[in-house]
């Protein structure tokens, strides 16, 4: 019997690594072996001293880590294109505030699927569902527990209002403080017990409107006592000024200093209308951001300022936002979009360049996730990756891959998203066993039956 010093569970033979390490290290036909969910070499293997449980041909293919969707509101899969042509508060009062309260856990489990699915389809290896649906508990546990049985790895963010009536938020979606965070603790203790190692849960404010002190307050003590990150909607239209103003006597930024929720454990959402001394007041804390280029342009609320924001050392993470105001969960759409906008916005086709967007979907966000064990390709860490695939119509011809990634693809480019050291998607099949076809017809069948009564 041939005896082999080294086994994994999977290997990946002759691909190009995109590192994202320090120095931001590219490898060109190398071998990469995983054992377990952790990443045990990476070089080049010779089969004779390595033995491999299943093996992928990574031939004229790039490894990139797994892209990270730092905001979703995942029940919004339902809801895509409700709130067509319409600003930030209009759109909310038609989709979310209009559907939101009327959202059933059969459902809220159907649009999990819906953005979980695709999500993996276009390489995203880590999603976060920031929830403000605040009905029922089950939401959370639905949550996670249908991201890990589709294999993506999830942040359930559990934000609340605590205020807001005047803004036309629900009843339903308002709770005291006390109760929003015990709440959030009961999901952290359920979630992070050990047994399930693909999810963590955060607090958070679901936005302005939504802060009252004592909100603010729970929020920053619970996250100091357990070192829990916590997020927010920030500034995403003048309306958070306007609101805080009329409640605070002060601007949104001045507000959320106050009250100490300005730091490092912050992921601040959209920022489109910061100003240039708030934009000195985040980098001061160490305040991390989440860029929704799709988003912010499909309900006209402007382009938020990321290129003075990554000059001034921000870190700037990336996301989709929810499908009900992007109309997908394909983070691969979004990568060109938040390009673009930044090159068209400043005028200069330097002011944000294809390296700084891969930073934005792994490193950074891995960063903002306070973890050190993914965003990287390196020995030791997690085996969250992705397969990129250049040889279709689109990307081809192929002379520069990182540039390919960013400019000229699609879903269509992602081969095979690894989670963990587990194959959760490849050509076109989900390890979960559901079937994209019939989860998509399941949910034009219900919604279409749905929306006649609501």
């Amino acid at each position: 019997m041939i005896q082999y010093p080294n086994t994994a569970d999977l290997m990946i033979r002759n691909i190009t690594v995109y590192t994202q390490d320090a120095g931001r290290t590219v490898l060109p036909s190398v071998d990469v072996a995983i054992r377990g969910d952790t990443i045990a070499a990476i070089g080049h293997l010779p089969k004779k001293e390595w033995t491999a449980k299943q093996e992928l041909d990574g031939t004229g293919k790039t490894l990139f880590p797994g892209m990270h969707n730092m905001h979703v509101h995942v029940f919004q899969s339902l809801l895509k294109d409700l709130g067509a042509d319409k600003d930030l508060v209009g759109w909310l009062q038609d989709c979310p505030f209009r559907c939101g309260p009327h959202i059933t856990p059969e459902m809220f489990e159907l649009a999990c699927k819906l953005a979980a699915m695709e999500s993996l389809r276009s390489g995203v290896t880590t999603l976060a569902d920031f929830c403000y649906l605040q009905s029922t508990i089950d939401f959370g546990y639905i949550s996670g527990l249908t991201m890990e049985k589709i294999g993506i790895r999830g942040i359930f963010m559990d934000c609340f209002h605590s205020c807001g009536e005047d803004m036309n938020t629900h009843p339903s979606m308002i709770l005291p403080p006390k109760e929003a965070i015990a709440r959030t603790h009961e999901l952290k203790t359920f979630f992070e017990d050990g047994t399930h190692p693909l999810n963590t849960v955060w607090p958070g404010i679901s936005v302005s409107w939504g802060g009252s002190p004592e909100l603010y307050d729970a929020v920053v003590d619970y996250s100091e006592k357990t070192g829990t990150p916590y997020t927010m909607h920030v500034l995403e239209t003048e309306d958070d000024n306007v609101w805080t103003q009329k409640h605070f006597g002060k601007d949104l930024v001045e507000v959320m200093e106050e009250h100490r929720f300005l730091s490092d454990k912050l992921l601040a959402v959209h920022d489109v209308v910061i100003k240039p001394h708030e934009i000195e007041t985040f980098a001061r804390y160490g305040v991390n951001v989440v860029y929704c280029p799709m988003a912010n342009t499909i309900l006209g609320s402007g382009i938020p300022p990321m290129t003075e924001m990554m000059r001034r050392g921000i870190n700037i993470t990336m996301a989709t936002d929810g499908a009900g105001s992007n109309n997908s969960s394909d983070m691969v759409e979004s990568l060109k979009m938040g390009l673009l906008l930044q090159k068209g916005y400043m005028k200069d086709p330097t002011a944000m360049t294809a390296q700084n967007m891969l930073d934005f979907i792994t490193v950074n966000a891995a960063r903002a996730e306070h973890r050190t064990d993914i965003g990287s390709l390196e020995v030791g860490k997690k085996a969250d990756m992705f397969i990129y695939d250049p040889t279709f119509l689109r990307s081809a011809p192929n002379f520069n891959t990182l540039a390919t990634l960013m400019y000229n693809s699609s879903q269509e480019n992602i081969e095979t998203t690894i989670v963990g050291g587990r194959i959760a998607y490849h050509k076109g099949q989900f390890a979960c066993g559901l079937d994209e076809r019939e989860v998509a017809r399941e949910a034009i069948e219900y919604m279409n039956d749905w929306i006649k009564t609501h």
